[in-house]
């Protein structure tokens, strides 16, 4: 059975909602590994890649917002029509 467009819809917003809490969830362990680390080199990579899925996860909060928005109008659009 194919999903319907709304189940498709959803199922790519939840898509993203969990790809944004794993970018946090990433942040948060590279960061406190940069707490405990001896080594100064170590410690500046952690604070790369955290830095990195901080970046990231603003894209795709970004991207979801958009998409929302955008589902939105064109819901709006469908209702005006029918």
């Amino acid at each position: 059975m194919q999903k319907s467009k709304a189940e498709i819809r959803e199922t790519i917003l939840s898509i993203l909602e969990e790809a944004i809490e794993s970018e946090i969830e990433s942040e948060e362990k590279y960061l406190h590994a940069a707490e405990i680390a001896c080594d100064t080199r170590v410690r500046d990579f952690l604070i790369s890649l955290a830095k990195m899925e901080r970046e990231h996860k603003e894209l795709l909060t970004t991207q979801l917002e958009e998409l929302r928005a955008q589902m939105a109008v064109v819901g709006e659009m469908n209702e005006m029509f029918q």
